[in-house]
């Protein structure tokens, strides 16, 4: 009778520790996944995911798209921003000719959207980078130069890359100012 006794207690325990530990494993696991939930906000904050996306300008991507990716203004501040529109007669020897209503939408799109006005962490990052100054290209802009430094410069050169003005063909998300390090993918050929 002692060892029936002892073997549904033995029995009791062993459920009584398979329950416990499958309501731990449940909530540790909803544990984990909240904790990796709101990491996920954290470290996401500023890098295009979870925000509002800048907004489209149809003049703007139709005055510059049509030759090149129209940039996204937060990388540059609003003085080269400025220079740039106001010397469209020569725009790296080209002439870009647009009305005056267009280039007034585009230099205010610009200039609303420049580095320096921008809340995006991309626009600190640059604005931080320059120290003052009013570089011409994106290029030019130390934070963008230094964040490519480690690629091999015969990545510039490949035929679908187009060298490290063409921000596009590496960062697929980059019209919407997402140019973190997890989306970039940078093309074999």
């Amino acid at each position: 009778m002692k060892a029936k006794h002892l073997l549904l207690a033995l029995a009791f325990a062993v459920g009584a520790i398979s329950v416990a530990a499958y309501c731990l494993a449940e909530d540790s696991s909803g544990h984990r996944e909240h904790r990796r939930e709101s990491k996920g906000k954290r470290h996401n904050k500023g890098h295009g995911k979870g925000k509002a996306e800048l907004p489209r300008n149809p003049v703007y991507e139709a005055a510059c798209g049509s030759c090149h990716w129209a940039y996204a203004p937060q990388l540059l501040p609003k003085k080269s921003w400025e220079n740039m529109v106001a010397s469209l007669g020569d725009h790296f020897g080209n002439e870009v000719v647009l009305s005056e209503q267009e280039k007034t939408v585009v230099r205010d799109y610009l200039l609303g959207n420049a580095a320096d006005v921008s809340a995006t962490k991309i626009g600190r990052k640059v604005m931080h980078s320059l120290g003052g100054g009013a570089p011409f290209r994106v290029v030019e802009v130390p934070y963008i130069q230094r964040k490519h430094r480690k690629l091999a410069p015969e990545v510039f050169t490949r035929k679908d890359v187009g060298g490290l003005a063409n921000c596009v063909a590496c960062h697929p998300a980059a019209a919407n100012v997402d140019f973190d390090d997890d989306s970039v993918r940078i093309p074999a050929n």
